[in-house]
């Protein structure tokens, strides 16, 4: 078998995300049509790629060996696509990349009613510092993120710019229906000292996890992590089932046997921004999509977290949502 750049990019994926099964749903193939393809891949390039482990796959010397110049080779490859894309009339697909968010299909809805004549392609990825590599290799142009604080966050590469939506975003904590303080008005962090901490949704580490440990490690306490390598339905699952505690945005819709309260002071905070590249979108299209989703999200706000009792007697909860910019007047 003949390697082609596909097969560059599932070797790619399958290190980006850590699991066979994360990397195959990213890429929309089952999970034993992936491991065939993997297998052959290794028969073309002669040796073993990755070793599974307990927390997913780990790339073997030989894989980072291979991923290293894949990346090379995709980078070249997408930079002449991109390059190349700019002597035509711009009239391809716009591609969009998110966060996984409760707000995707209806956000999506949105910018297709007001960019009716374009067409648009999309994908999804848990990790932002993985949907950042992909904006700047020229794969999105671009990409819904839900992002920490400067510090902890991927930085923007150069040629991509940042417009912010939201902000701040105050975290909440989601808690177990039975737990101790699943009667009380608001949480400190510090209380949470003794829980145990249910990793952020599996993916490329994008500095959520050091911030919330530098956060807690301020309250006084170090956090006890476990259960990593989770998607988001595994994470609201073992909540429920009382196994442990998880930061939530206040748009988290209401789940099975779990409660949502604010944590007192807002000691973490969260941004909601558009990354782009300015040379393959113009500042019109941003902005359509960037109000797409401040609508959906005052919507979702409305229907989530609106009717949590805590909600209307604690203000300094609530986010400030920052509309795209108007054009002036004639």
């Amino acid at each position: 078998m003949e390697l082609e750049l596909r097969h560059l990019r599932t070797v790619c994926r399958l290190a980006d995300t850590g699991s066979v099964s994360k990397a195959a749903a990213s890429l929309g193939v089952s999970q034993p049509s992936l491991t065939a393809q993997l297998r052959r891949i290794e028969t073309a390039v002669g040796g073993a790629l990755f070793e599974r482990g307990t927390h997913g796959v780990l790339p073997t010397p030989l894989g980072r060996h291979v991923l290293t110049r894949a990346r090379a080779m995709l980078a070249d490859m997408d930079e002449l696509i991109g390059s190349s894309r700019r002597y035509t009339s711009g009239s391809g697909p716009l591609r969009l990349g998110s966060v996984r968010t409760v707000m995707f299909g209806e956000w999506l809805s949105r910018v297709e009613e007001a960019l009716p004549a374009r067409e648009i392609s999309t994908q999804v990825d848990p990790s932002c510092a993985v949907l950042t590599e992909l904006l700047a290799a020229d794969v999105l142009d671009i990409v819904l993120l839900g992002r920490c604080d400067d510090a902890h966050a991927p930085p923007c590469p150069q040629g991509v710019r940042e417009q912010t939506m939201v902000f701040p975003e105050p975290f909440a904590v989601a808690l177990p229906a039975d737990h101790r303080l699943a009667d009380a008005d608001e949480v400190a962090l510090a209380d949470l000292a003794d829980d145990v901490w249910i990793s952020p949704p599996a993916g490329k580490e994008d500095g959520d996890l050091a911030y919330l440990r530098d956060a807690c490690e301020e309250a006084g306490f170090v956090p006890d992590f476990r259960y990593a390598n989770l998607d988001t339905t595994e994470i609201e699952q073992l909540i429920g089932a009382g196994r442990g505690v998880s930061l939530c945005a206040p748009t988290v819709r209401d789940l099975p046997r779990t409660v949502v309260k604010p944590l007192t002071g807002q000691p973490l905070l969260w941004r909601r921004a558009l990354r782009y590249r300015a040379d393959t979108v113009d500042q019109q299209t941003v902005d359509a999509v960037h109000q797409a989703f401040v609508t959906t999200y005052r919507e979702t706000i409305t229907t989530n977290a609106a009717p949590r009792a805590w909600w209307p007697t604690h203000p300094e909860t609530h986010p400030t949502i920052i509309d795209a910019a108007r054009p002036a007047s004639a």
